[in-house]
């Protein structure tokens, strides 16, 4: 007779206030730089495709985040949040 199958371990927990890095909010982190991220660098951070980035910038929008679309130097568009100072000029 056989045993039934150990359910499988949950994996551990981050430890102490360390907040579970995920590809969200690496991107959340890549848009607070002052210097900005391309939607190539995002697709390299998480492995994402152009129109996912550009969707999930969308989201942010919806949920009331101002995100900024510059160009660069190079003729590439870099997305950086927008200061809270011109969100709350522009309302």
């Amino acid at each position: 007779m056989q045993s039934a199958p150990k359910p499988a371990k949950k994996p551990s927990k981050p430890a102490g206030n360390e907040k579970r890095q995920t590809k969200a909010s690496k991107v959340e982190a890549l848009l607070a730089r002052k210097s900005g991220v391309t939607l190539d660098q995002m697709g390299e951070a998480t492995g994402w495709q152009a129109h996912t980035c550009r969707a999930f910038m969308s989201g942010l929008r919806k949920k009331g985040r101002e995100v900024i679309r510059e160009t660069g130097k190079a003729g590439k568009s870099i997305y950086r949040f927008g200061s809270a100072k011109s969100a709350a000029n522009a309302g």
